[in-house]
């Protein structure tokens, strides 16, 4: 089963009585069909952003739930042939995928908040490349630390070309 997510519009005609037995009916049709209902959220009567077969506000229900796809295909027949139903959307809930790295932020949060160790340099939190960056830019701080140029090398050595520039 899949998880998706029913936007329904119905007509204002149905009136405040018939519009949560259209969401229930709905509801049902789907628990018929082996699906499982997670959450309606009915938003009640609203303005329509255009006007739909000449009606200008309708009822708006979100329904959230999982059913099997062929099961969908029987639902948005259903709600099509449905007179009281203005509008409808059915969309497929996916998981996000982890974004790249996202195990690795994890494990360094973890190893942050003291809650994990860092056992061996394969668990290091910094990839191979980033050490060796860490590891030149803590050489270049520790060499301009040692050895701080001299006053002289950036002061004017006095001498001038024939144009008068620097030589």
């Amino acid at each position: 089963m899949r998880d998706y997510e029913l936007v329904l519009v119905v007509s204002p005609d149905a009136g405040d009585e018939g519009f949560p037995a259209t969401v229930e009916r709905v509801t049902s049709f789907i628990q018929e069909r082996g699906g499982d209902i997670k959450d309606v959220d009915q938003w009640g009567r609203r303005r329509l952003a255009y006007p739909i077969r000449r009606f200008t506000e309708g009822f708006y229900a979100v329904t959230h739930f999982s059913l099997e796809p062929d099961q969908v295909r029987a639902l948005e027949g259903n709600l099509d042939l449905a007179e009281d139903v203005l509008r409808h959307l059915v969309v497929r809930q996916d998981p996000l995928p982890a974004p790249k790295g996202a195990s690795r932020m994890a494990r360094e949060a973890l190893v942050a908040a003291g809650k994990e160790a860092v056992i061996s340099p394969k668990d290091s939190a910094l990839t191979p490349r980033e050490e060796a960056m860490a590891t030149a830019g803590e050489e270049a701080i520790a060499s301009a630390i040692e050895a701080p140029e001299s006053a002289e090398a950036d002061a004017p050595s006095g001498k001038e070309q024939s144009d008068g520039r620097p030589e």
